[in-house]
């Protein structure tokens, strides 16, 4: 993770696009009350993915394997990884005054085994994660990443690790391998989450939504499926 993170950070702002791909067909909720930002009912193409979406990869180490399935009757997107490492972008302009919420379902299949401090950059992998990129009223970039936790992080606990001097964030929506093999569903406030790293979240937007899984510190392997990925109105 120590070098998708420090790229992360240095391709802010967004409006270059932090996915690195091109910033087309950028999904804008139609103001309903839920409104879907990643439905897997339908496979999604790879080769090349549509526009709007992006997979981004790394030079030193193979993408994870991404499938489509129905897991449990949940149609899901399923991300294995062995050593491997990428990022799976959809580019979105949501208005965090209308959409506060987001929601998603996952599941962990194989969580990542290791003896490395998941609170070190030496360690930093986790078998699945929600990256978020925002962009501030005034025209400032941040970004975020939602994770389940190894051994150390459980629910609610946050981490932080620094790259090039920067901090980036890390919120503990769930973890551990007692919670591994089963669905759970997920709710964050993304204006809470905003406020307590940001400031005042007025105005602000989500810009960025990537599925990330990556074991290419700890070379260790992870299978993980995530479900309806959405936004909703209500607090």
């Amino acid at each position: 993770m120590r070098l998708i993170a420090v790229l992360v950070l240095a391709l802010a702002p967004f409006g270059s696009a932090c996915g690195g791909g091109t910033r087309t067909n950028v999904l804008m909720p139609d103001g309903s009350p839920s409104y879907p930002v990643m439905d897997f009912r339908e496979p999604l193409p790879l080769d090349p993915v549509p526009a709007g979406w992006h997979h981004r990869t790394f030079l030193r180490h193979p993408p994870m394997d991404i499938s489509f399935v129905t897991k449990d009757g949940f149609p899901a997107i399923r991300m294995s990884t062995n050593d491997s490492a990428s990022m799976l972008f959809r580019y979105v302009d949501i208005q965090l005054d209308q959409y506060p919420v987001l929601r998603w379902n996952w599941l962990i299949e194989q969580p990542i085994v290791s003896d490395v401090d998941e609170m070190t950059v030496e360690g930093d992998d986790h078998p699945v994660r929600l990256y978020l990129g925002f962009e501030s009223a005034e025209g400032e970039s941040h970004a975020m990443e939602i994770i389940w936790g190894n051994r150390a992080l459980r629910r609610g606990d946050w981490k932080h690790l620094k790259f090039f001097g920067k901090s980036f964030p890390h919120y503990v929506a769930n973890g551990g391998a007692e919670n591994a093999g089963r669905w759970h569903r997920e709710r964050v406030v993304l204006t809470e989450l905003y406020s307590k790293l940001w400031g005042d979240p007025a105005g602000s937007r989500l810009v960025e939504v990537a599925l990330f899984c990556d074991t290419d510190d700890t070379g260790a392997e992870s299978t993980a499926y995530v479900s309806d990925v959405r936004v909703e109105t209500d607090r």
